[in-house]
């Protein structure tokens, strides 16, 4: 399929902006002050997947074009409130969306921690990512979305770009997951949340972060739950050993069932072997920071797939250190 998904200067993306283009980019905050109005929606990452392997951009941005493959398209701005409302009633029926959501933020969090509540959450592909800010940055800079239509920058809104599909074809969301949980110890949660002191480890009462540091757990590996048979992974942000506390990437979720992930010797071999052979559907993709950081991607590829290296992914609900593809199929 001949969509382009590829990093550029700022001048070849505005040519296709003023084009009248439906795109998605992601880049600098810096730059998207110099791109021009047009029918885009932005997300701040300066990591990518380019052609030739992960690098660190901060002058050029990355663009999926998806005109072609679209009969029509709407782009809203939601907040925390309307995230897991409005936002799934106004999902065309038969299309996809492409969410952005600033890292760390409100909407962020309440799209993470209610979706699992939405009775439409998987009647249409919900694709997308969380925005981030270079790693040295974390504490300085807040992630941001940005509007195309308006120029307006947000740190506290999702985005969303709705698709309609063409006649005779269908999206579908895929992941590619390296890490299965470990046979051992059962951890499982009392509350939703981003955060945590106290859990059950096979059904007793113990502190997690004590359990991490007495059993020297490897923090890169995440939390792993089986949802029927797919393997969903838990990032682990810290673990605060002064205040007792582990804080994720994303929420742990009550009464779920979580093991620490398998150790893996060869990532990057790993990871190349699980990856799709046949791309001829695709239409976009994104992986994880911590894929990036922990795989030692830079300068390697991950097959021929480019896109952005993000906070979060989405893939209907929020998943780490994942690469999410989204392939559009004819019936």
């Amino acid at each position: 399929m001949n969509v382009k998904n590829e990093l550029m200067s700022i001048e070849a993306a505005n040519v296709l902006i003023n084009a009248g283009k439906v795109l998605v980019i992601a880049g600098d905050e810096s730059l998207f002050s110099k791109l021009d109005l047009g029918n885009w929606i932005g997300g701040t990452v300066s990591c990518f997947m380019g052609e030739n392997g992960g690098e660190v951009n901060h002058t050029e941005v990355f663009v999926s074009d998806f005109t072609d493959t679209i009969a029509s398209f709407s782009m809203k701005e939601y907040d925390a409130n309307e995230i897991t409302t409005t936002m799934f009633q106004d999902r065309y029926s038969k299309g996809f969306s492409y969410l952005l959501l600033p890292g760390f933020s409100e909407v962020h969090q309440t799209y993470a921690l209610k979706t699992r509540d939405a009775s439409t959450l998987f009647d249409v592909p919900m694709m997308g990512w969380v925005t981030g800010v270079p790693l040295m940055d974390i504490k300085t800079k807040a992630p941001k979305v940005i509007n195309g239509k308006t120029g307006v920058v947000s740190a506290t809104k999702g985005l969303v770009l709705h698709c309609e599909l063409k006649e005779g074809t269908y999206a579908e969301l895929d992941i590619v997951n390296i890490y299965e949980q470990r046979v051992g110890d059962i951890i499982t949660f009392q509350e939703d949340s981003f955060s945590c002191s106290d859990c059950l480890i096979n059904g007793a009462p113990a502190n997690l972060a004590d359990y991490y540091i007495k059993n020297k757990i490897d923090v890169s590996l995440p939390l792993v739950a089986n949802y029927s048979g797919a393997s969903i992974n838990v990032s682990i942000t810290s673990v605060d050993e002064a205040a007792k506390r582990v804080s994720f990437f994303a929420p742990v979720l009550r009464g779920q069932e979580y093991s620490i992930a398998k150790p893996i010797e060869d990532l990057y071999g790993t990871f190349s072997n699980a990856l799709p052979q046949d791309i001829s559907d695709l239409l976009c993709s994104c992986n994880c920071i911590l894929n990036y950081t922990n795989i030692d991607m830079k300068n390697k590829l991950s097959g021929d797939f480019r896109g952005p290296f993000t906070f979060g992914e989405i893939a209907y609900v929020l998943v780490n250190q994942t690469m999410i593809t989204l392939s559009l199929h004819s019936f």
